[in-house]
């Protein structure tokens, strides 16, 4: 890892009790689900395919790690030691390597945190004889969607200075993400994260779900990196 501020953030979150908490909370929520979602008589529906237990805990886990991974990049959660893409600016650190180590930083966590649920997911996926691979694609765009969206609470923190602004912008987005997308057009439902991780689990992730998460992560780097430049140029 030889960018300083991938390192750091990975250091700062490795080590911090609120992130512990945090964890702790989120394989919590699985924890019950799973087990109040699981048949009083495990043999029963040893011949069932309903996947309504596992799709129930990939919902759950795609609103949880978006949530985390936003909030975590536009300071609303404050992470012991982990400092803002603001604050270093005036650090020798360019732009592009502030942003690169930014979102690789949330990347891993969030893949992590899949790793974190994944025992509970196919325990799930067993019990009710579910194909793994239809998980892991699930897993996968989980992954990009929660990225994408949480790079829009990285470029929130250089926006807004103020963290009542930034805390308004980050939830009236993920309501409109979350809630908004379901007025759309049939065509463009997957945009939802929730339809989008239903289909994935049927093993068929969404390309316009993929693809516009992706590229709205890009997009919001890209911004980013534009911002912290003038900032520093300032």
């Amino acid at each position: 890892m030889g960018n300083p501020v991938l390192r750091g953030d990975l250091r700062a979150r490795s080590r911090s009790p609120k992130v512990w908490v945090l964890e702790a909370v989120y394989l919590g929520v699985l924890g019950a689900l799973v087990f109040l979602g699981l048949p009083p008589e495990l043999g029963r529906l040893a011949g069932s395919r309903d996947p309504s237990l596992s799709v129930a805990v990939l919902w759950v886990q795609i609103v949880l790690l978006t949530y985390y991974a936003s909030a975590c990049l536009a300071q609303e959660i404050l992470v012991e030691g982990e400092k803002a893409a603001v604050d270093l600016v005036f650090a020798p650190f360019p732009a592009a390597v502030i942003v690169g180590g930014k979102s690789l930083s949330s990347l891993v966590t969030i893949l992590y945190w899949l790793l974190l649920g994944a025992p509970l997911l196919v325990l799930t996926a067993a019990i009710r004889q579910i194909p793994i691979g239809s998980l892991l694609s699930a897993a996968g765009l989980i992954a990009v969607v929660a990225w994408g969206i949480g790079q829009m609470g990285l470029l929130y923190s250089v926006l807004f200075e103020a963290e009542f602004s930034r805390t308004v912008a980050h939830w009236m987005t993920l309501l409109a993400i979350f809630a908004g997308t379901t007025l759309l057009p049939s065509s463009l439902r997957s945009l939802n994260p929730v339809e989008a991780t239903t289909a994935a689990a049927g093993g068929f992730p969404p390309a316009i779900a993929v693809a516009a998460y992706a590229g709205l992560g890009a997009f919001c780097g890209l911004w980013t990196w534009g911002r912290l430049r003038r900032l520093a140029a300032a």
